[in-house]
């Protein structure tokens, strides 16, 4: 395994001018090794030593068989240390493990080769290689969240901080799924003895939130886990201490979105849900006093939205908005149970009296020069046959769903932005593969993609959506050291403006935009539009 000089330099210390004057870093971290029988008798760094237990231990291994039956392979075998090599050897009734051992300056690396003898498939490992013990507490334990982290779309980090260094764990594949990190102390409430977890498939001891890591190991065939333990100071930044995993990433998935248009983002609901009117049953403006099953209402209701669409305008044009993305062009019939509808394609069935004047509501933003936006969602609508229940159902392909939704709204309107709603898994409620959005990106170059939920890799293809209520206020600084030019969107409607004025003027200064509410005229906005004025 080979490591960049940036990410050696940035723990192991460096000599640098300022202002004239040689000045020396913090002293260079260097790993130490020493082997036994069953693992590593001895880990240090600086002297320092980190060893709670050296023993390498398999956990738990899951196989399946042809017909689709699983079953638990035994976790005890043989033993056999190769010293010269540094290699453990373990043998068991399914396979074989190969514990390659060895440091490099402030890293303790470990190759764990597997290799599947028996006839079944193998579905699920999990290893302890070895056990760390802190010197101090660490900060980032709270004595119940386990410190784990996977490479489905993001990088495999886990960093472990206490009062005089850190450690920070590393998936050093970044491609392939693996989870890897700490995920109880056994020493609570002192919190400084961590047994090390690198796993694939599902630990039933682990939060059902965590993703299943696929990555099976077929008869006779081999993998392997590459995992490092990096040593840094306690100010060395995640970054910094794992810059070579950083650029590999970004390597591997290079950053695909091209936008450079970073003027604020309009928000238009058209509707309120759970109104339950059977003269408005969309919920429009929230008005049941509206009835759209006449021929008045339905006079009505067109007015009422083109001028509704004309009062936006001005309003973005004030704010020099770039567009706005109207959320519920279907309307919000169903919305208590199914949330924003995000089937453009369906407007005509849903809400016949939206259909009529949709293409020229869109059109007014369009002869404004501004751009025009719906929602989307990767799951198919269904609708019950008295019409009165949906549901949101999960389809074998969302990328095409998506495509086929975005490629309706595109041709009939002309939107140039999608935000995509609810893109979770619907096992563990993780964000999809960003691979999904990664291709629907590619159907369309020049539409500006919005995913409500997201991971690092999402920032290759799109424009991931951000709260501030949520003290979400800017595109982190690990998402940034993969991809420099990313860039957030940040909801600012009912967020404290004034608590997070700094952070949000320096986000718009990196590059992040924002979206505020444009179908009246929010208080708020000025308060936005001030971010944008240095």
């Amino acid at each position: 395994m080979r490591f960049s000089t940036i990410a050696i330099l940035s723990v192991t210390g460096a000599a640098i001018l300022a202002g004239g004057v040689l000045i020396r870093s913090a002293r260079p971290l260097v790993a130490s090794l020493t082997l036994d029988k069953k693992g590593i008798k001895s880990l240090q760094c600086n002297n320092v030593e980190y060893l709670g237990d050296g023993e390498f231990r398999v956990e738990r291994v899951t196989l399946k068989k042809a017909n689709g039956e699983t079953y638990l392979g035994q976790t005890s075998g043989t033993v056999d240390m190769d010293v010269q090599r540094q290699q453990l050897n373990r043998t068991f009734p399914w396979g074989t493990v190969q514990v390659a051992y060895s440091t490099v300056r402030n890293q303790l690396q470990l190759g764990i080769r597997t290799t599947n003898t028996s006839a079944d498939t193998i579905v699920g490992l999990q290893f302890q290689p070895l056990t760390l013990k802190f010197p101090e507490k660490l900060q980032e334990y709270d004595g119940t969240t386990p410190l784990l982290a996977h490479n489905i779309g993001d990088l495999a980090l886990v960093r472990a901080t206490y009062g005089s260094g850190s450690v920070v764990i590393a998936s050093e594949d970044v491609s392939r799924p693996l989870m890897v990190g700490f995920p109880w102390a056994n020493d609570r409430p002192t919190n400084t003895i961590f047994p090390l977890s690198v796993h694939t498939g599902r630990v039933p001891t682990y939060p059902d939130s965590y993703p299943h890591i696929e990555r099976p190991i077929q008869p006779k065939g081999t993998d392997e886990y590459d995992v490092s333990v990096r040593f840094a100071h306690a100010d060395a930044s995640q970054a910094k201490v794992a810059a070579d995993l950083y650029k590999k990433f970004s390597e591997a998935f290079p950053n695909q979105l091209k936008w450079s248009d970073r003027r604020p983002i309009g928000a238009i609901f058209l509707a309120t849900g759970g109104l339950n009117d059977p003269a408005n049953p969309q919920g429009w403006f929230g008005d049941s006093h509206l009835n759209i099953n006449t021929p008045s209402g339905k006079a009505d209701f067109r007015q009422r939205l083109l001028v509704l669409a004309d009062s936006a305008i001005a309003i973005m044009k004030s704010m020099n908005a770039q567009g706005a993305i109207t959320w519920d062009i279907e309307g919000q019939k169903f919305a208590n149970t199914v949330s924003y509808l995000g089937d453009p394609r369906m407007v005509n069935q849903l809400a016949p009296e939206m259909a009529d004047v949709a293409d020229e509501y869109f059109q007014r933003f369009r002869n404004a020069g501004l751009r025009v936006g719906v929602t989307v969602r990767p799951q198919q609508l269904t609708i019950s046959g008295e019409g009165q229940r949906a549901a949101q159902t999960a389809v074998a392909d969302p990328a095409q769903l998506l495509i086929d939704k975005i490629a309706y709204a595109k041709n009939r309107w002309g939107i140039t932005m999608a935000y995509v709603d609810s893109n979770v898994n619907a096992t563990d409620g993780n964000p999809m593969d960003p691979a999904i959005i990664q291709k629907v990106a590619a159907a369309f170059p020049d539409v500006l993609l919005i995913p409500e939920h997201s991971n690092l890799r999402y920032y290759a293809y799109s424009v991931p959506y951000k709260e501030l209520r949520r003290g979400e206020v800017s595109t982190s600084a690990d998402v940034r050291g993969v991809y420099p030019d990313s860039f957030s969107l940040i909801y600012t409607a009912d967020g404290p403006l004034d608590l997070y004025h700094k952070n949000l003027v320096k986000a718009v200064q990196q590059g992040d935009s924002v979206m505020f509410r444009t179908w009246y005229a929010d208080p708020q906005n000025e308060k936005v539009k001030s971010l944008f004025s240095r």
